[in-house]
């Protein structure tokens, strides 16, 4: 096991010896799952540090119209959602489904604190591996929200900002400052989806989703 972990980003650049020594001061379980195992669900807590030892895991998303999507298969050695072990919400944001058989390397989330603890190094990776992921998300969000249409963007600020079927666009000069756009360009767009059905004005500045459809596409 310890030279499957030092090939991971938690332990990198600890020996086999190294981490044999950690291990021994902490608890920890190894969990077997069978081929096609439901191995967590979207929604489910996420309880400490979770590595994979064997197998590959097939992590799927349900669409709201039933069907399933795929993301992205993780392999040996990849941590199970690192950035949902610490904050407000350990849910896992995925369903996790095994692609043959699986074991999983489970670290509580007081004995992984405790493991950082002991060993500077796995502090400074596991820092590193935040940070390089909300980089990734950060450069990938900016990059969408500059490559898209007006209307997308305005359709994304409804999505994010909806509550109960309905929105407030508090102040639309700022919302366009954010967007890089004119103020009128962004009344224009509003004023069609009123137009088209998409939303009814209910007050100031309050709108309420008649299509909801067109907006979570």
């Amino acid at each position: 096991m310890e030279e499957i972990l030092k090939n991971t980003l938690v332990f990198k650049g600890l020996s086999d010896e190294r981490i044999k020594e950690l291990l021994s001061q902490i608890r920890y379980e190894i969990k077997k799952y069978k081929n096609f195992s439901n191995i967590a669900y979207r929604g489910d807590e996420i309880d400490g540090l979770n590595i994979i030892l064997k197998g590959i895991i097939s992590t799927e998303m349900l669409t709201k119209e039933g069907n399933v999507k795929k993301i992205e298969d993780l392999k040996v050695t990849d941590i199970l959602a690192s950035a949902f072990i610490f904050g407000e919400n350990n849910r896992f944001p995925v369903d996790l489904i095994g692609n043959g058989d699986v074991e999983i390397l489970k670290i509580n989330r007081a004995n992984f604190l405790k493991l950082l603890s002991l060993e500077g190094k796995i502090l400074e990776n596991f820092l590193n591996e935040i940070s390089n992921k909300t980089q990734f998300l950060s450069a990938k969000i900016w990059s969408n929200f500059n490559n898209r249409t007006i209307s997308a963007k305005i359709s994304n600020y409804i999505v994010m900002n909806q509550k109960n079927g309905e929105v407030i666009i508090p102040n639309l000069k700022s919302l366009a400052e954010n967007f890089g756009i004119a103020r009128p360009s962004l009344s224009r767009v509003l004023g069609d989806y009123v137009d088209d059905g998409k939303l009814e004005r209910i007050g100031r500045n309050k709108y309420k989703i008649l299509n909801e459809a067109f907006f979570i596409k």
